[in-house]
Protein backbone atom coordinates (compact mmCIF):
# COMPACT_ATOMS: atom_id res chain seq x y z
CA UNK A 1 0.00 0.00 0.00
CA UNK A 2 3.38 2.15 0.69
CA UNK A 3 3.89 1.63 -2.92
CA UNK A 4 1.38 2.67 -4.37
CA UNK A 5 0.73 2.20 -8.42
CA UNK A 6 4.23 2.03 -8.40
CA UNK A 7 4.75 -1.45 -11.07
CA UNK A 8 6.55 1.22 -13.96
CA UNK A 9 9.64 1.59 -11.31
CA UNK A 10 12.61 0.43 -12.83
CA UNK A 11 15.31 1.24 -9.27
CA UNK A 12 14.33 0.61 -5.88
CA UNK A 13 16.53 1.50 -3.60
CA UNK A 14 15.42 0.30 0.56
CA UNK A 15 18.07 1.62 2.61
CA UNK A 16 18.78 3.09 6.44
CA UNK A 17 18.09 6.61 6.41
CA UNK A 18 20.31 7.76 9.02
CA UNK A 19 23.09 5.77 6.47
CA UNK A 20 22.21 6.84 3.52
CA UNK A 21 21.38 10.52 4.09
CA UNK A 22 23.14 13.02 1.55
CA UNK A 23 23.43 10.40 -0.76
CA UNK A 24 22.09 11.66 -4.39
CA UNK A 25 20.92 9.10 -6.96
CA UNK A 26 19.70 11.62 -9.66
CA UNK A 27 22.24 10.88 -12.23
CA UNK A 28 20.67 7.46 -12.78
CA UNK A 29 17.74 9.37 -14.73
CA UNK A 30 15.26 6.46 -14.84
CA UNK A 31 12.00 5.97 -12.59
CA UNK A 32 13.15 4.91 -9.80
CA UNK A 33 11.63 5.26 -5.22
CA UNK A 34 14.02 6.07 -2.52
CA UNK A 35 11.85 4.02 0.79
CA UNK A 36 13.52 4.60 4.33
CA UNK A 37 9.65 4.88 5.62
CA UNK A 38 9.74 1.11 3.87
CA UNK A 39 12.90 -0.43 4.99
CA UNK A 40 11.77 -0.86 8.49
CA UNK A 41 8.74 -3.08 7.32
CA UNK A 42 10.61 -5.12 4.57
CA UNK A 43 10.04 -8.60 5.92
CA UNK A 44 9.75 -12.05 3.61
CA UNK A 45 5.87 -11.10 2.38
CA UNK A 46 6.49 -7.99 1.56
CA UNK A 47 9.60 -8.57 -0.79
CA UNK A 48 7.13 -11.58 -2.56
CA UNK A 49 5.12 -8.71 -3.16
CA UNK A 50 7.63 -6.25 -4.65
CA UNK A 51 9.14 -8.85 -6.74
CA UNK A 52 5.75 -9.74 -7.96
CA UNK A 53 4.22 -5.93 -8.39
CA UNK A 54 7.91 -5.04 -10.10
CA UNK A 55 8.85 -7.22 -12.98
CA UNK A 56 10.60 -4.19 -15.09
CA UNK A 57 13.28 -3.77 -12.17
CA UNK A 58 16.78 -2.81 -13.35
CA UNK A 59 18.04 -1.95 -9.62
CA UNK A 60 17.44 -3.28 -6.57
CA UNK A 61 18.88 -2.39 -3.51
CA UNK A 62 18.76 -3.70 -0.20
CA UNK A 63 21.89 -2.99 1.52
CA UNK A 64 21.85 -2.94 5.52
CA UNK A 65 18.08 -3.23 5.56
CA UNK A 66 16.81 -6.86 5.87
CA UNK A 67 17.39 -8.36 9.63
CA UNK A 68 15.41 -10.91 10.34
CA UNK A 69 17.15 -13.60 11.87
CA UNK A 70 18.04 -17.34 11.49
CA UNK A 71 15.99 -19.30 8.67
CA UNK A 72 15.40 -16.17 6.22
CA UNK A 73 16.24 -17.17 2.68
CA UNK A 74 15.78 -14.57 -0.08
CA UNK A 75 12.33 -15.37 -2.30
CA UNK A 76 12.46 -17.54 -4.98
CA UNK A 77 10.53 -15.27 -6.85
CA UNK A 78 13.06 -12.57 -7.15
CA UNK A 79 14.27 -15.05 -10.01
CA UNK A 80 11.46 -13.19 -12.04
CA UNK A 81 13.22 -10.09 -12.23
CA UNK A 82 14.62 -10.98 -15.56
CA UNK A 83 15.83 -7.48 -16.28
CA UNK A 84 16.96 -7.19 -13.04
CA UNK A 85 21.00 -5.56 -13.79
CA UNK A 86 21.89 -4.38 -10.35
CA UNK A 87 21.41 -6.42 -7.04
CA UNK A 88 22.73 -5.48 -3.64
CA UNK A 89 22.11 -7.39 -0.49
CA UNK A 90 25.13 -6.05 1.38
CA UNK A 91 24.73 -6.00 5.34
CA UNK A 92 21.39 -8.38 4.50
CA UNK A 93 20.73 -11.63 7.06
CA UNK A 94 19.95 -14.25 4.35
CA UNK A 95 20.81 -17.56 5.07
CA UNK A 96 20.19 -19.11 1.42
CA UNK A 97 19.46 -17.44 -1.70
CA UNK A 98 17.95 -19.29 -4.58
CA UNK A 99 18.58 -21.27 -7.65
CA UNK A 100 15.89 -18.79 -9.56
CA UNK A 101 19.30 -16.37 -9.44
CA UNK A 102 20.32 -17.93 -12.36
CA UNK A 103 17.22 -16.50 -14.13
CA UNK A 104 18.49 -13.09 -14.17
CA UNK A 105 20.82 -13.14 -17.44
CA UNK A 106 21.01 -9.54 -17.61
CA UNK A 107 22.80 -9.14 -14.38
CA UNK A 108 26.03 -6.44 -14.54
CA UNK A 109 26.50 -5.67 -10.77
CA UNK A 110 25.90 -8.46 -7.97
CA UNK A 111 27.19 -7.82 -4.46
CA UNK A 112 26.37 -11.06 -2.28
CA UNK A 113 28.07 -9.77 0.95
CA UNK A 114 25.74 -10.75 3.59
CA UNK A 115 26.52 -10.25 6.94
CA UNK A 116 26.64 -13.78 7.92
CA UNK A 117 27.32 -17.10 6.31
CA UNK A 118 25.36 -17.97 3.49
CA UNK A 119 24.30 -20.95 1.44
CA UNK A 120 24.59 -19.94 -2.29
CA UNK A 121 23.61 -21.95 -5.39
CA UNK A 122 25.50 -22.61 -8.62
CA UNK A 123 23.95 -20.35 -10.82
CA UNK A 124 26.29 -17.47 -10.96
CA UNK A 125 28.07 -18.99 -14.20
CA UNK A 126 24.35 -18.51 -16.38
CA UNK A 127 24.64 -14.76 -15.85
CA UNK A 128 27.34 -13.99 -18.72
CA UNK A 129 27.14 -10.54 -18.60
CA UNK A 130 28.24 -9.89 -15.21
CA UNK A 131 30.93 -7.01 -15.24
CA UNK A 132 31.44 -6.83 -11.00
CA UNK A 133 30.94 -9.46 -8.56
CA UNK A 134 31.12 -9.46 -4.72
CA UNK A 135 31.14 -12.85 -3.20
CA UNK A 136 30.11 -13.55 0.88
CA UNK A 137 32.99 -13.61 3.41
CA UNK A 138 31.83 -17.02 4.38
CA UNK A 139 29.52 -19.22 2.29
CA UNK A 140 29.32 -22.70 0.82
CA UNK A 141 27.76 -23.94 -2.33
CA UNK A 142 24.70 -25.68 -3.32
CA UNK A 143 24.66 -28.58 -5.05
CA UNK A 144 28.42 -28.96 -5.73
CA UNK A 145 31.64 -28.90 -4.18
CA UNK A 146 32.64 -25.19 -5.46
CA UNK A 147 31.23 -22.11 -7.57
CA UNK A 148 31.90 -22.01 -11.11
CA UNK A 149 32.92 -18.97 -12.64
CA UNK A 150 34.66 -19.87 -15.82
CA UNK A 151 31.79 -18.68 -18.23
CA UNK A 152 32.04 -14.97 -16.60
CA UNK A 153 33.88 -13.60 -19.79
CA UNK A 154 32.87 -9.87 -19.13
CA UNK A 155 34.04 -9.82 -15.56
CA UNK A 156 35.87 -6.60 -14.15
CA UNK A 157 35.75 -6.86 -10.87
CA UNK A 158 35.87 -10.45 -8.33
CA UNK A 159 35.76 -10.22 -4.88
CA UNK A 160 35.71 -11.71 -2.36
CA UNK A 161 37.08 -14.86 -4.34
CA UNK A 162 37.59 -18.04 -2.05
CA UNK A 163 39.80 -21.02 -3.16
CA UNK A 164 37.67 -23.08 -0.57
CA UNK A 165 34.47 -22.90 -2.53
CA UNK A 166 36.13 -21.49 -5.89
CA UNK A 167 37.61 -23.02 -8.61
CA UNK A 168 41.06 -21.39 -9.13
CA UNK A 169 41.26 -22.98 -12.68
CA UNK A 170 38.86 -20.87 -13.29
CA UNK A 171 40.15 -17.57 -13.26
CA UNK A 172 42.33 -18.65 -16.53
CA UNK A 173 38.77 -17.71 -17.91
CA UNK A 174 38.58 -14.38 -17.35
CA UNK A 175 40.16 -12.39 -19.74
CA UNK A 176 38.65 -8.91 -19.08
CA UNK A 177 39.55 -9.37 -15.42
CA UNK A 178 40.60 -6.19 -13.69
CA UNK A 179 39.98 -6.46 -10.18
CA UNK A 180 40.96 -9.26 -7.56
CA UNK A 181 40.67 -9.54 -4.36
CA UNK A 182 41.29 -12.91 -2.99
CA UNK A 183 40.80 -14.75 0.40
CA UNK A 184 41.84 -17.97 2.17
CA UNK A 185 41.67 -19.41 5.72
CA UNK A 186 44.72 -21.33 5.78
CA UNK A 187 47.75 -21.35 4.16
CA UNK A 188 47.75 -23.48 1.44
CA UNK A 189 46.23 -20.04 0.21
CA UNK A 190 50.08 -18.91 -0.48
CA UNK A 191 50.77 -21.34 -2.42
CA UNK A 192 47.49 -20.63 -4.47
CA UNK A 193 48.61 -16.82 -4.79
CA UNK A 194 51.24 -18.68 -6.88
CA UNK A 195 49.16 -20.35 -8.68
CA UNK A 196 47.33 -17.07 -9.69
CA UNK A 197 50.68 -15.65 -10.55
CA UNK A 198 50.69 -17.92 -13.38
CA UNK A 199 47.70 -16.74 -14.81
CA UNK A 200 48.61 -14.11 -17.84
CA UNK A 201 45.81 -11.54 -17.09
CA UNK A 202 45.26 -9.25 -20.39
CA UNK A 203 44.05 -6.14 -18.08
CA UNK A 204 44.31 -6.99 -14.63
CA UNK A 205 45.70 -3.39 -12.43
CA UNK A 206 45.84 -5.05 -8.88
CA UNK A 207 45.21 -7.97 -6.84
CA UNK A 208 44.60 -8.32 -2.85
CA UNK A 209 45.60 -11.43 -0.97
CA UNK A 210 43.92 -11.46 2.85
CA UNK A 211 45.60 -14.79 3.93
CA UNK A 212 44.45 -16.32 7.42
CA UNK A 213 47.34 -18.85 9.57
CA UNK A 214 50.36 -19.57 10.87
CA UNK A 215 53.17 -18.29 8.46
CA UNK A 216 56.53 -19.98 8.24
CA UNK A 217 60.01 -18.63 6.86
CA UNK A 218 60.17 -21.44 4.25
CA UNK A 219 56.15 -21.07 2.90
CA UNK A 220 56.82 -16.91 3.10
CA UNK A 221 59.71 -17.51 0.04
CA UNK A 222 57.07 -18.71 -1.76
CA UNK A 223 55.56 -15.28 -2.35
CA UNK A 224 58.78 -13.93 -3.95
CA UNK A 225 57.51 -15.70 -7.75
CA UNK A 226 54.32 -13.78 -7.71
CA UNK A 227 54.54 -11.29 -10.42
CA UNK A 228 51.15 -9.19 -10.81
CA UNK A 229 50.56 -5.74 -8.93
CA UNK A 230 49.17 -6.50 -5.17
CA UNK A 231 48.58 -6.07 -1.84
CA UNK A 232 49.16 -8.57 0.76
CA UNK A 233 47.34 -9.07 4.07
CA UNK A 234 48.80 -11.47 6.45
CA UNK A 235 46.35 -12.07 9.45
CA UNK A 236 47.38 -14.68 12.13
CA UNK A 237 51.29 -15.51 13.78
CA UNK A 238 54.55 -15.43 11.79
CA UNK A 239 57.67 -17.27 13.30
CA UNK A 240 59.74 -14.80 11.76
CA UNK A 241 59.57 -11.58 9.79
CA UNK A 242 60.38 -12.20 6.29
CA UNK A 243 63.50 -10.32 4.44
CA UNK A 244 62.42 -7.89 1.25
CA UNK A 245 62.95 -10.51 -1.19
CA UNK A 246 61.19 -12.48 -0.03
CA UNK A 247 57.72 -10.20 -0.99
CA UNK A 248 56.63 -10.22 -4.43
CA UNK A 249 58.57 -7.35 -6.66
CA UNK A 250 55.01 -5.69 -7.38
CA UNK A 251 53.83 -5.45 -4.27
CA UNK A 252 52.13 -1.95 -3.36
CA UNK A 253 51.04 -2.56 0.35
Amino acid sequence: SKLGETSHLRALLLFDLEWRVGVSWEQLAIPMLLSPELSAVVGLEQMETLFANHKFLRLFDLELVFYRGPGADLPKSVGGLVHLRYLNLRGTEFNELPGSLGNLECMEILDLRVKNFVLVPNVLWKMKRLRHLYLPKEFSVSGSEKLQLHSLRNLETLKIFCSNSCEVDDLDKLFNLRKLAFSSYDCVGLEQVLEVGKITFRRLRCTSFTIYGEFSESNMEQLSGYRHPCDLFLKGRIEKLPVDKHFPDRIRK
